[in-house]
């Protein structure tokens, strides 16, 4: 309600019978069907909208872009009457709606709309708990937007505005909405001339949406095969946000005959990837047939086994220029698994223009839930942008929102970017896939992207000899190269040792800023680790990717282009062998491990990966990361050699080096319990 300070202030400017002719629309929001409520349901406060009256119990307001369905009941309020009303009509533009009272409102000056030009216009809004109206020139604070591609011309103006002739008679209701002017000129048309549907027609329109949605969504239940025991403490693995957690529930998109799923699963989580389960619209389920993952976007393409294709009713995706759909029907899209049930939402906007993106990529654009469109100023949530994705008039997408698998900020990675219609075909049709983002076997899983360097955290003293100070910061500190390894990366692009790498980008994107390891290690390996928080970012990016790495050299800063390359095999990848009675898992010697001991290639060894505890190998005093060199005299070529040479035997010696110093152990083993009783059954 108009305070009387305002009021009086505004006296002058506005007729009285126009601030009679405005009352109050409180809408009431209520929690859905799964107890959930926006910030407004919460506390039990309803969201307010200046309503002009057209009759003494016809209110016109602003499109307050809430459904029936959240709906606990709508209030008419002037001065101190109050009466229940409801929606009984959607006009199609402006977007507004038509309001009933239950009864007339005491005092109530309805609007008489004239056919005219107006030369001025009232605006109300809310501020705090009062609301005020100003009044301003036509022209003032509205727009005409042109737009260059298509030559076609737009008004927008002010939203809750009525605009009024010379004579002070209402001539137009302005609720901020965008209109098409093909001939430059703009005719107000009154209130009753207007299009109108019943209310329940945009009701039925959003259920259609919703249901289009429903047909096309699949709950999704992503398997991964455990990590190995032995490689549990990897790196990467330590920043997990699922805890360890094998089991992850999603959602899928049927797209043009195609699964799309939306997840942030990293290049290690993809390569464990088991069955993927999907439970159709039907209810029936059916295990999906990976295609690829995307290279730039947390997503991840899937096939439909044949018998199950007709289970869902695909999406296409929109026809046409971005610029085609501006000004027509969009719907907001939201989908939820609740508990495996997939729950769908549908908000009806309007395309407002087109949006850059990246490249020259362009999207229909939405535009943002501005609160002046809402009706309340004091509302916290001014903006919002949509989670999925926008169908328009047809049900077909015009916009998708995923996630980068790449951002210069590591908590920005859940928030979602716009593609393009033309990139999401691409992406249904496998044309981005990044080649090492693919289910493997237990054996090629951990495979690592390498820079090719050793590096140590860059110190005070280290900064100053190295005119680095300004490249050391107080609270993360650069990675000081120690070592280049040849033929890598990094020597092919001209790192050398004493450079301090800075950060990587890819293309256009935003610099990543490289940080070092800390001092202590969560590996007790005695050589410098592959998998190391370097090779972790590079991994993300993938084999093949071009990048540019900035590194300081001399106090200055520098730039120089690398093409990342796999990682060649390295301890923690290496073939491995286990026996089980004398309780030790072995690896072959990599190329890391012979230059912390100085061996050549001709060098014959196995590194311990693994002693059990209270085992033979553990009671002979063998130690992680010792090096076997010979069985029983004889050299040992690798995991695979080890484990022939000790199968079946039981006295064994084992020459065995640690450091610089090699010893021999004595080890006597008798068939384990398990071993005996194998043998006693294939004997019978």
């Amino acid at each position: 309600m108009l305070s009387v300070l305002a009021a009086s202030l505004l006296a002058a400017a506005v007729p009285s019978d126009k601030l009679s002719s405005v009352a109050l629309a409180a809408y009431w929001y209520k929690k859905d069907e799964r107890g959930r409520g926006d910030e407004i349901s919460e506390l039990a406060k309803p969201k307010r909208f200046p309503a002009f009256a057209i009759s003494e119990d016809e209110f016109i307001i602003a499109d307050p872009l809430v459904r029936e369905k959240h709906l606990d009941r709508i209030e008419l309020c002037f001065r101190d009457d109050k009466v229940p009303a409801k929606e009984v009509g959607r006009f199609v533009n402006p977007d507004a709606v038509l309001l009933k009272a239950g009864r007339p409102l005491k005092g109530v000056n309805p609007l008489a709309f004239q056919k005219g030009n107006p030369v001025e216009k009232l605006v109300w809004k809310w501020n705090g708990d009062t609301l005020t109206v100003s009044a301003a020139g036509v022209g003032t604070n509205d727009s005409v937007v042109v737009v260059a591609s298509t030559g076609r011309v737009f008004r927008k103006g002010v939203a809750n505005a009525l605009y009024v002739d010379k004579d002070r008679n209402p001539v137009w209701l302005d609720f901020g909405s965008r209109f098409e002017i093909p001939d430059g000129k703009f005719d107000y048309v009154p209130p009753a001339e207007w299009t109108r549907l019943p209310a329940d027609e945009y009701e039925k329109s959003a259920k259609r949406m919703e249901e289009r949605l429903a047909a096309a969504t699949l709950g999704i239940v992503i398997h991964l095969n455990p990590v190995d025991k032995e490689d549990a403490s990897r790196r990467y693995s330590r920043y997990d946000d699922d805890g360890g957690n094998n089991e992850i529930d999603a959602l899928g998109y049927a797209i043009e005959g195609r699964v799309l799923v939306p997840s942030d699963l990293n290049g290690e989580k993809i390569s464990r990837l088991g069955k993927v389960e999907a439970t159709f619209p039907d209810g029936s389920k059916t295990n999906l047939v990976f295609a690829g993952a995307l290279a730039e976007w947390n997503a991840i393409v899937f096939d439909i086994p044949e018998g199950f294709k007709d289970k869902a009713t695909p999406l296409a995706v929109a026809k046409g220029a971005p610029e085609d759909f501006d000004n027509r029907i969009a719907w907001m899209m939201t989908a939820e698994n609740e508990n495996g049930h997939v729950v769908t939402t549908a908000t009806r906007r309007r395309f407002s223009g087109v949006k850059f993106v990246r490249g020259a990529g362009f999207v229909p654009y939405v535009g943002e839930w501005r609160s002046d469109m809402r009706g309340d100023d004091d509302d916290d949530m001014s903006s919002r942008s949509f989670k999925s994705f926008v169908l328009d008039g047809d049900g077909n997408i015009a916009a998708f929102a995923l996630c980068r698998r790449f951002s210069s900020s590591r908590w920005s990675r859940h928030d979602t970017e716009a593609v393009t219609t033309a990139d999401l075909s691409r992406f249904i049709a496998g044309k981005c896939f990044n080649p090492e983002f693919m289910p493997r076997k237990e054996e090629e899983r951990n495979r690592f992207v390498w820079l090719g360097t050793e590096a140590v955290r860059l110190t005070d003293a280290l900064a100053r000899e190295k005119k680095a100070q300004s490249f050391a910061k107080e609270y993360s500190r650069p990675p000081y190269v120690t070592e280049v390894y040849p033929d890598s990366p990094a020597a092919k692009a001209g790192l050398k040792v004493g450079d301090v790498l800075l950060a990587v980008r890819r293309g256009s994107e935003s610099e990543r800023s490289l940080e070092a390891d800390y001092d202590y290690s969560y590996s007790s390996a005695p050589w410098p680790e592959v998998e190391n928080s370097i090779n972790t970012l590079m991994t993300e990016f993938g084999a093949g990717a071009k990048v540019t790495i900035v590194y300081a050299r001399d106090g200055k800063r520098h730039e120089t282009p690398v093409v990342l390359e796999p990682a060649p095999v390295h301890y923690k990848n290496a073939p491995k062998a286990r026996n089980r009675t004398l309780g030790l898992s072995v690896r072959d010697m990599t190329f890391e491990v012979r230059r912390f001991f100085k061996f050549d290639d001709k060098a014959s060894g196995i590194v311990i990966a693994k002693v059990k505890p209270g085992s033979p190998a553990d009671v002979a005093g063998l130690d992680e990361y010792e090096l076997v060199t010979e069985v029983n005299g004889e050299k040992v070529t690798g995991a695979k050699d080890f484990a022939a040479k000790v199968k079946g035997k039981k006295d064994l010696i084992f020459a065995v080096r640690h450091l610089a110093q090699t010893r021999m152990v004595k080890i006597h083993v008798e068939p384990d319990d398990d071993a005996a009783k194998d043998k006693g059954e294939k004997s019978k």
